[in-house]
This record gives C-alpha cells, structure tokens and sequence, in this order.
C-alpha cells in the first residue's frame, strides 16, 4: 500500500503543539447534551416534531466529532440504547448494525433498518444499505428512531439512522483541516486527512468534505484504502421555496477481508487469517485447502440527489426530491468472483401541513417511487486464477410506496399520532447464462405490505413524558438474499413481519438530568435466518416459523457538577425462535443467535474552561450464542477507553489537538460474529489496546 509514512503525520499532529500557551476556549457546557429533550425537535419522522412528544423511542446525537478518530459508526452509536454495532475491522464488509435484533443477520451493509443521508435514501429499494460513504468528520446530526419504521419509510422493521452534514459557518468561507494517525503495534498503521471548507452568503449555503483513509488493518490481510468526497449546496429561491443539491462520490481501490477465525484461532492469535483469504505476499508456502485466493472487494460508488421545497401559505409545504446512484463492485469470496454493477434511483412527492391551531396538529402525505438494477455476473476461482462464468443474471427491484402521518391533539397534554403506508416490491431476475445443463432461472417474486402505526403520548409535564404505541412493519428479503443456490431467486423465501408492542417515559429535570425508557414486544413471523450450506463458505437464508423479541432500553444523562457530565445507555434483549424447525433440527425455545442478553455503554466527561476536554468509556457485553442449536458461545467482555482533547484560540485560528486509547487494559474479545458460519468459524476479534492521535485546525 502507498502510505505517506505515519511520522509525517504525527509531525503534523504536533503543528498545534506550542500554542498551548495561547488563549483557550473557555466555553463550558452547563446542560446534559445526550439525552436532552426539552426544546429539540427532529425530522426523522417525515414531519417536524417536538421529541419530548414523539410516541417513539428516538434519540439525537452532535458534537460527533469530538476526541474521536471518526472511523466507525460504532463511535456515535454507542450511546443510543437498544442500537446494536459491532465493528467487524474489516473495511470489506462494514460493521454489523442492529436495532432491537432487526438487521443482526447481515454479513455485510445493512439490513432491516433505513439509513439517510441528507434527506437522500442510502437504503435500496431492496433493503439493503452500504455505509462506505459516510464519514462521521463531515457528520453535525444523528437522529434515530428505534422500532418499527415500515409506517413511515416502509421496507425497514427496525428503526432509521438519518444522518445530517454539519452546517456551515455564517461566514463566506471557512476552511478546516483534520489529522489523524494511529496504529496497533508491529508496523501496523492507519492514518486519516479531512479537509472541509463552508459558508454562507446572501441565500446561498454549502458545506464541501474531503477525507482519504488508508489502514494496514490489525489483521493479517485487512489493510484497506478509501477516498471520499461529499459536498452540499442550499439556495433560497425566494422567501417560499429552496433548494438543495446533494453530491457524494467514494472510491475503495482495496478492502482486504480477513474474513472469521475458530474459537481457537482467534483466541490464541487473533491478529491472524484463514490462508484461503491470503493475497500473493502473504501465502505459506504449503498453504490449506484452496490455496489462497485474495479475498476482500474493490468498489467505487457515486450518489446525487436533489430536492426542492416551496412554501405554500402558512402552514403548507411541498417538497420535491430526485436521486441517483451508481456503484461498481469487484468482490473476490471463496472459489468465486462476483462483479456488480448497479444503478439506482428514485423519487419522492411530500405534502407536509401544520396548523398553528386545532385538533389537527400535523399531517405529512406523500409517495416513495424507487427503482434499482443490478447485473451480477459470478465466475468459478481459485487460487490459479478465474475460470468459466458461473452466474450471468440481471435483477431489477421496483418500490412503490403510499403513506400518510398525522399527529392529533386531544388537549394540552394529550396526543395521539397515526401513520399508515402501503408498500409494493417486485423483484424480476433475468438469467442471461442458459445452456442445455443450465436451464432458465428467470422469475419473478412480489411482496406487497400495509403497515399501519398508532401511538399516544401523554406529557405530565417536562419531567414526566409518557406514550404507547403498535405497529405492523415488515422487511423484504434482499436481492442477494434472494439468490438460490442453484441460481434465479428463491422461491420459498418469504419477507420478514412482526406485530411491535412499545411503552416508555422520557423527561428532563432542569437542565441537570435527562432520561428515557423504553420497553417492547415484537412479534415475528417467518423472520429471515442465515446459515452456510455444508462445504459452502457463503451466506444464505431462510425462514424461521415465528421469533418473540422482548427488551428493555434505558438512556440516561446526568450534570454532576459544572463541566462534568455521566451518561449510559443499557439494552436487555430477550429474544427466542418461538416456532424454527429444519433439516438441521427444531430449533423452537432457543435464543434467536448473535443478540447479546445485555449490553451497557457509558462514559464520563469532564470539559474546563481552561480548553481541556476527557472522557473515559466503558462498554460491555453479555455472552450470547452464534448459531441456531445454541450450542456456541461468544463470551461477554468489557472494554475502557480513555479519550483526551484540549481547544485553543490561536491568532486568526484554533487549534484542537487530541488523542485516544482504545482498549485500555488490553482485554481480549470478539467485538463481532458471523452467524451460523460454516466449519464453526463464527468469530471476528478486536485489536487489543491502541492508540491514536489527531488535531483539528480552523479558521476563526
């Protein structure tokens, strides 16, 4: 890998170094910041709503970039109760995300959840999602609604991740630079540039971001390269209309995979790989069954959006929204190279009313339209080279979808909110290899869902938020999980659907303590499982007959004294197949795999006004089982990290030097598994303690 080598970067670190003698910033925060409620109002849910009185479990999080190295969403995520994500540290599969179990299945991207980026769909009309081009250094918002979702933006069961780019300064221009280095011990590095450059003049906005990364990884064959640029545009048109460009583009030349590892093998060393996913450099000279094949995925992906809102009176707005995107994927896996090439768009029509007055208080219509065509081609592979096509098929994915959202007052404390959205997916595979010993796989499948919500809230008062809410929401499988085995799609493979039950309380005492509680039921019906096929190192699916999921998730947020604050978020997870019986066995009574019962992240913070800023982070985790028979374990743990910053005023500029130490007591863990894998290779570890160090400058 090309690297500009790790001292230039660390030089660059210590650029702020003799500034510290200079002015600090003596801004102190004297309010809890995480789970605040009072005064915030969100959009996530396709209006604009007061989040005290959402009949929803939903969070907010900003200042996402503060202290951390903005590598991983696992950084923000944490602190949001009842968000599950494991960082695989494999840059060719992404972190495995799940909220309230939903998208826990996925060996790659995301699933069951529905992920925006500035107002524009990151989700396929499939369900699935990449998050390679989001970067948390260009992040100023995260809004997430836990829980069903499919009311509101349909093909999504467990909630939405809505990710908003910071907003620019009130000045013509303002450009910023952010270093980052690190590393994991024996030459194994990463290093991270950002530059950013906004402003504002007269009704123009815009917010431009540039990041490059390149990790060695701390596995064996896990280095990984990444180019990302995004940049958005806002224009007032007049006093009632506006509009916004979205652009987005990133380029992953390389993302070795090192794939999971034993039991034995990860605890004895787990910085190692399987030889099978070994490039040329790497290969022993009497290498295991296969050989080894290079595994991992070089990908590029290119994303534009536009959208268009105009006023219409008072309490009316329409907005307009068009999108576009392109991706290229070389995936070499076990004994086969995939090549896809994707386009997708799409479009949305929203009627959005709010009366100052009256009964009704909100009321947000409008339609979905998504389109998305994949060609996937497959050829034989091995560690001689690539061989004859396998798979030569077309995949088109349609997505209509109807919904309306309407919030009602019944008196000064009383509300009652209800959504409703009627969804259409069809999935047309056309098989373009037919031989005489390949007949036609071409097919068609269809799934068609209403998701209807009903939610009340109850406000006591700031202290005491009370609601209730049911809903039906449902998720199709992907087109990747739709694959069969011998090719065209599986026919027998149903969409996901559930009854979700939830209750909870949320308020604010002053400004000194926040919390919120949530507690649910969910209900599943034909619920999508993984497994691997015997002598099949690949991810297929299937459907369980009927999964209970019960939880309990609590957030909490404390000022213990000026400057200091301590929050947590704990998930409890109960989660069972109700009814799961296949050729393996009945699998009914057992804990649905990959869940940890309990999970716990807090973290205290201290902020002087002298500039200097710390936290340290706990994280821990329950055991939970990997596969169906509940047979194998991945054992709890308990990770600290200690982070460190100090903000300074220099002449014309300020300078935020800052550094972290993940890990801290070296414990050894897997912070991510591979459900139900073949030959028990169920588990992908972390790197023990690490450090980084990084500076931010700007001008002011």
């Amino acid at each position: 890998m090309t690297r500009i080598p790790l001292r230039l970067t660390l030089a660059a670190l210590l650029v702020a170094a003799p500034a510290l003698a200079q002015e600090p910033d003596s801004t102190v925060s004297d309010s809890v910041p995480l789970y605040r409620l009072e005064g915030i109002t969100v959009t996530v849910t396709r209006s604009q709503e007061r989040l005290d009185r959402l009949p929803y479990a939903a969070s907010v999080i900003d200042r996402i970039q503060e202290l951390q190295a903005t590598l991983s969403l696992d950084e923000s995520l944490l602190q949001v109760p009842g968000v599950m994500i494991d960082n695989r540290h494999n840059f060719a599969l992404g972190n495995r995300i799940s909220i309230r179990g939903y998208g826990a299945r996925s060996q790659f991207g995301v699933r069951g959840l529905r992920i925006i980026q500035d107002g524009i769909p990151l989700t396929l009309p499939d369900g699935q999602a990449q998050l390679n081009n989001i970067d948390l250094a260009a992040a100023g918002r995260i809004e997430v609604i836990r829980g069903p979702a499919s009311s509101l933006y349909g093909n999504a069961s467990g909630g939405v991740i809505k990710i908003r780019t910071a907003s620019p300064p009130p000045v013509l221009f303002q450009p910023e630079i952010r270093l980052l280095g690190g590393g994991y011990g024996e030459d194994r590095y990463y290093q991270k540039y950002d530059l950013t450059g906004g402003g504002r003049s007269g009704g123009l906005e815009y917010v431009t971001h540039l990041s490059h990364f390149q990790t060695d990884g701390f596995r064996l064959h896990s280095a990984a390269e990444q180019t990302l640029f995004n940049t958005r545009v806002g224009y007032q048109l007049n006093e009632r209309s506006e509009l916004e460009v979205v652009i987005n583009y990133t380029n992953t030349p390389f993302a070795q995979n090192p794939s999971s590892l034993s039991d034995s093998l990860a605890r004895a060393v787990p910085d190692t790989a399987r030889d099978i996913v070994l490039g040329p450099g790497e290969c022993p000279p009497n290498p295991g069954f296969g050989g080894c094949q290079n595994l991992g995925e070089t990908s590029k992906q290119g994303q534009a959006g536009i959208t268009y809102r105009r006023r219409l009176g008072h309490a009316h707005t329409l907005s307009l929204m068009g999108y576009g995107l392109m991706r290229e994927l070389e995936n070499p896996i076990p004994f086969t190279l995939i090549q896809l090439d994707r386009r997708a768009g799409g479009a949305r029509v929203e009627y959005r009313y709010l009366p100052l007055d009256g009964v009704l208080a909100a009321l947000t219509a409008g339609v979905d339209l998504d389109h998305q065509a994949d060609d996937r081609q497959e050829f034989a592979r091995d560690d001689q080279g690539v061989g004859a096509i396998q798979l030569d098929q077309d995949e088109r994915v349609t997505g209509l979808g109807l919904f309306a959202h309407g919030r009602w007052r019944l008196g000064p404390r009383l509300e009652v909110t209800t959504s409703a959205r009627y969804d259409r997916v069809r999935f047309r595979a056309d098989d373009d290899l037919v031989t005489a010993t390949d007949p036609d796989d071409s097919g068609t499948r269809i799934f068609e869902q209403v998701s209807p919500m009903i939610g009340l809230s109850y406000a006591h008062s700031t202290a005491v938020n009370a609601y209730v809410n049911v809903g039906r929401s449902f998720q199709t499988p992907t087109t990747t999980e739709l694959t069969d085995t011998l090719g065209g799609f599986n026919q027998r493979l149903e969409s996901e659907k559930a009854t979700n039950y939830e209750v909870g309380l949320k308020g604010s005492v002053g400004e000194r303590l926040s919390y919120t509680l949530a507690v649910f039921v969910a209900d599943i019906e034909d619920q999508l499982i993984l497994f691997q096929p015997e002598g099949i190192d690949r991810d297929f699916f299937e459907n369980a007959g009927s999964s209970d999921h019960r939880g309990v998730e609590m957030g909490l947020s404390a000022l213990l004294a000026p400057g200091l604050t301590l929050s947590g978020a704990y998930t409890y997870s109960n989660f069972e197949f109700d009814r799961f019986q296949n050729q393996d066995g009945d699998f009914s009574g057992n804990e649905v795999p990959g869940i940890a019962p309990h999970r716990f992240h807090g973290r205290l913070r201290y902020e002087h006004g002298s500039g200097l800023t710390g936290s340290l982070e706990l994280t821990a985790s329950d055991g939970f089982f990997v596969d169906n028979a509940n047979q194998q374990r991945n054992e709890g743990y308990a990770v600290i990290d200690l982070r460190l910053g100090y903000r300074v005023r220099l002449s014309g500029m300020e300078a935020a030097p800052f550094l972290g130490l993940n890990n801290a007591f070296d414990g050894r863990y897997n912070s991510s598994v591979v459900i139900n894998a073949f030959g028990a290779r169920y588990f992908e570890p972390a790197p023990g303690r690490n450090l980084y160090l990084g500076v931010g400058l700007k001008t002011r």
